[in-house]
């Protein structure tokens, strides 16, 4: 709970590079000075690096929560990869690609020499063989990721090097999902065991490899005769460290400390409070505004009384973003201005609509007969206005902001109830409709997010039926011009935003945080880790 004279603090100016595209704030730690910076990059050592949670599973298709997707970059590569600075799709394990006119067939001309670290090497047969698994999987597979793959319909092999990736429609943002660690390629040993015992025990072709997973630590090793860095990371041969430990430590202020007292080398979910004594004390921060979904609520609108489109927009209209950002995150961060985020292709202003306006949110509850009770809370037929939101503790502003939310919407006499859930219990819960709302974002360098977050194609999990967003959203996918399509994002945007199909708070900015002795390490295009081949200690 937030007093009000706190909520009320004056507004702090954002940093005005948020709004370039994919180049704000860098990506890259400063090495600019000291001897370090002019010095060969040493051989050797362990790089701990600290998470809030465990990852819940080294599948890359299970999970894409922030310490999955940091462990399975490491251990999974793909065929693509997205150059951070300039946005513009680089080879990776695919060497060159061809795309056909209706944007529904890509072949992929392989790299040569690339092998899985138990020795198979890669081939067009493992590379159909790997989305044949996706296809055959598709009611498991993480739900930002089935939509990518949702319009598949087979993989040829044209030779023992080239495959071509076939749709049924128009997919014109594939690219960009292809170059994502939920489409990395992962070796036949790993399709031939069960999805469920795909949890500690896989094979990639990534530069290092897996020795223990466990769920306070996971542990990799380097792996030797590596040299299939996609060029964006700008480095060849293995990687230098030894190993990299990934060590949870749930608590945010530990893990600062533990960074400022040398006990870990990195952290990663650097807290909002802790930005300006990390800076303070010299250590290093890495940070990347995230293109795609910002951080926001989802109306179950199937479940009552968010079925009416006036509870919904009075529910909007009570959140004031600015005082989410002054008080509980840090300049670094932005309050959303649309559904997408500033850095996002595609994105459209629509900070007209996505305002704050507790007066207009009474007049609308109101209107749709919610009244005031007795303890503050409105009621309709005997029924309090009490909501649920389900949420996943994967961020560490995450809690802060939503006991803020749930006092501004008290202020309108709506009661909001927090339900923390792991990710498992968040699957099921929305499977069978749980909650009122669901806490979220969704990292990626492309509109087409919006799709694969709410198009009404399955799995659905949000239940949305709009029969307008849908063309739009289908429409966005097979438009392979760029202002032609930017202008049906811009649609799909203000849609969702006045029908409130999702509640847009804050744009997320990624912060890593490092010692002093770090060097080379690099946030990818989608603000997540980048392969650590780079990085050295000094």
């Amino acid at each position: 709970m937030y007093p009000r004279a706190r909520r009320l603090r004056s507004t702090l100016v954002l940093a005005t590079g948020l709004t370039v595209l994919l180049t704000a704030c860098g990506g890259t730690d400063d090495d600019s000075s000291g001897d370090a910076a002019n010095s060969a990059p040493k051989k050797g050592g362990t790089l701990t690096l600290a998470l809030q949670q465990s990852p819940q599973s080294a599948n890359p298709r299970a999970f894409t929560d922030t310490g999955a997707v940091y462990v399975n970059r490491q251990l999974f590569d793909s065929l693509v990869n997205q150059d951070p600075e300039t946005g513009k799709i680089v080879p990776w394990l695919a060497k060159s690609w061809e795309i056909n006119k209706d944007a529904t067939e890509f072949t992929f001309h392989l790299r040569e020499g690339v092998t899985f670290s138990d020795g198979t090497p890669l081939t067009a047969e493992v590379v159909k063989a790997n989305f044949d698994d996706l296809v055959a999987n598709k009611a498991k597979v993480n739900p930002s990721i089935a939509p990518t793959v949702s319009a598949f319909t087979k993989a040829s092999v044209v030779d023992p090097a080239t495959v071509t990736v076939s749709f049924s429609k128009p997919n014109a943002p594939f690219l960009v999902a292809a170059s994502q660690t939920g489409l990395s390629l992962v070796a036949p040993a790993t399709l031939k065991l069960p999805w469920d015992k795909r949890v500690d025990d896989v094979i990639g072709s990534g530069p290092f490899v897996l020795d223990t997973f466990a769920p306070g630590q996971v542990t990799l090793s380097k792996r030797k005769g590596y040299d299939w860095s996609p060029g964006s990371v700008r480095h060849t041969g293995d990687a230098y460290l030894d190993k990299v430990v990934f060590k949870v430590v749930p608590e945010a202020g530990v893990r600062t400390g533990s960074l400022e007292s040398g006990q870990v080398q990195a952290v990663s979910d650097v807290p909002p409070g802790d930005i300006a004594s990390v800076r303070d004390n010299g250590l290093k921060l890495v940070t990347r505004p995230n293109p795609g979904l910002v951080w926001g609520l989802v109306p179950i609108s199937a479940r009552k009384p968010l079925d009416d489109v006036r509870v919904r927009k009075a529910v909007a209209l009570s959140v004031d973003r600015t005082e989410v950002r002054d008080a509980v995150l840090s300049p670094d961060f932005k309050p959303a201005t649309s559904v997408l985020a500033s850095t996002t292709p595609g994105y459209a202003d629509l900070g007209s609509v996505v305002k704050h306006d507790p007066t207009e949110a009474g007049k609308l509850l109101d209107t749709a007969g919610w009244t005031r009770s007795g303890d503050g809370v409105r009621a309709k037929d005997g029924k309090k206005l009490s909501l649920v939101v389900g949420w996943f503790p994967g961020y560490t502003a995450s809690q802060k902001t939503l006991e803020l939310i749930k006092a501004q919407l008290a202020e309108n006499g709506i009661e909001l109830k927090l339900l923390q859930q792991t990710g498992l219990q968040i699957l099921d819960g929305l499977k069978q409709e749980k909650y009122d709302f669901f806490w979220t974002n969704g990292t990626q360098a492309d509109g087409d997010v919006l799709r694969t977050s709410f198009s009404g194609a399955p799995p659905n999990y949000y239940r949305i039926n709009d029969t307008t967003l849908e063309p739009l959203l289908q429409e966005q996918v097979a438009t392979g011009d760029p202002a032609a399509r930017n202008k049906i994002l811009a649609q799909a945007q203000r849609r969702i935003v006045e029908e409130v199909v999702y509640l847009p708070v804050f744009e997320q900015t990624t912060v890593v945080a490092t010692g002093k002795q770090v060097h080379g390490l690099t946030l990818g295009a989608g603000a997540g880790l980048n392969p650590l081949t780079p990085v050295w200690l000094s």
